[in-house]
């Protein structure tokens, strides 16, 4: 029998040095090209994330300023109540919008107020039973109490059950509602927030604060550089002009507020990294807005 011959397989070849030169270099080329890529997107990530905290801090200090100005001035009760008392607070709350080298100044009573009941100079009741009134107010808080017709200050002394007691007497009895509404009596936590640009321990350097019943200042906006501030007055001034340094606030009707705001680029590279950007808004007062 003829045996038939079967042909022996070639031996497997490897690469020779030049492909593994052109295959090293094709493989370099990709690497640079994808790495090139990577450090553009961290830029521009590094860029967009800077860009978003300076329209962030932006919209934190105006929110958080605009609601203070929006708010000069009023309470639960009528605006055309009057203040009574001689104490410091009265006469705060006669000038509610000071602005000076130290920062703008705004007074008012708490968004929040609480109808009350058994209403005398020395105590008051608050109508509905929750919350408790010990989680409303405080010892040596200040608090507004008012009807329609007339309006005072007084310090909490203690709170027991739904009673809040004062330390000294309110300057009038709101139970006293000849021109007012039973109805209309109510109490309210004082409100005097002091608004001021200040240094910061950060790469920004400055940032917005507030100081709140003459307490330490806190911390609200970081990046806030300065604070540049005019002033619309509905009498006394011209309809289409801002003033920086109007006579008489007690017609100022609206605030201009302009606040240049810088964030810092979280690159590492030589570049500037400050982002730099120039807010601007218009806050009219509640309660002067006609």
């Amino acid at each position: 029998m003829s045996q038939e011959s079967i042909p022996m397989q070639g031996r497997a070849q490897g690469f020779t040095l030049i492909e593994l030169m052109i295959a090293m270099v094709l493989g370099l080329l990709v690497l640079g090209a994808a790495l090139a890529v990577f450090q553009s997107n961290q830029k521009t990530f590094s860029a967009n994330e800077g860009q978003n905290r300076v329209q962030e801090n932006a919209r934190i200090a105006y929110e958080m300023l605009g609601k203070d100005v929006r708010s000069v001035g009023s309470s639960a009760c009528s605006s055309e109540a009057m203040v009574l008392g001689s104490d410091s607070n009265s006469a705060a709350f006669r000038a509610p919008l000071v602005n000076s080298v130290s920062g703008l100044t705004t007074i008012s009573a708490d968004d929040l107020s609480y109808r009350v009941s058994n209403a005398t100079a020395n105590q008051v009741t608050l109508v509905e039973t929750t919350p408790n009134a010990s989680d409303i107010f405080k010892a040596n808080d200040v608090v507004m109490v008012c009807n329609a017709a007339m309006t005072g200050f007084a310090t909490v002394g203690s709170v027991a059950g739904q009673t809040v007691n004062f330390s000294a007497a309110l300057p009038f009895d709101p139970s006293d509602t000849a021109n007012a509404a039973p109805g209309s009596i109510s109490i309210a936590r004082f409100r005097s927030n002091r608004w001021y640009v200040g240094a910061n321990s950060r790469d920004t350097g400055n940032s917005l604060w507030v100081s709140r019943l003459g307490g330490a200042g806190q911390e609200v906006a970081d990046g806030v550089q300065s604070m540049t501030l005019a002033f619309h007055r509905t009498a006394g001034g011209t309809a289409t002009t801002y003033e920086a340094a109007p006579s008489d606030y007690q017609y100022v009707n609206a605030v201009r507020v302009s606040m240049p705001v810088r964030g810092v680029s979280q690159s590492k590279s030589s570049e500037n990294r400050n982002i730099n950007r120039a807010m601007a808004a218009t806050v009219s007062i509640r309660n002067r807005s006609l």
